[in-house]
């Protein structure tokens, strides 16, 4: 889920940066998903297939 959230942020950013927006990489730098509670770094994830029924 951290790499999912971390490709997320960057679509958002491009997508900002397209538009115009002028957001700096330095302070990109300090966002980090690791202090809130639901992210689990370590953790067991179990991701079911939707294709199979």
């Amino acid at each position: 889920m951290l790499y999912w959230n971390t490709i997320k942020i960057n679509d958002v950013v491009e997508q900002l940066r397209q538009q115009g927006e002028d957001i700096d990489d330095k302070t990109l730098s300090h966002i980090s998903l690791l202090p809130y509670k639901h992210v689990l770094p370590n953790g067991t994830y179990f991701i079911e297939d939707e294709g199979k029924g």
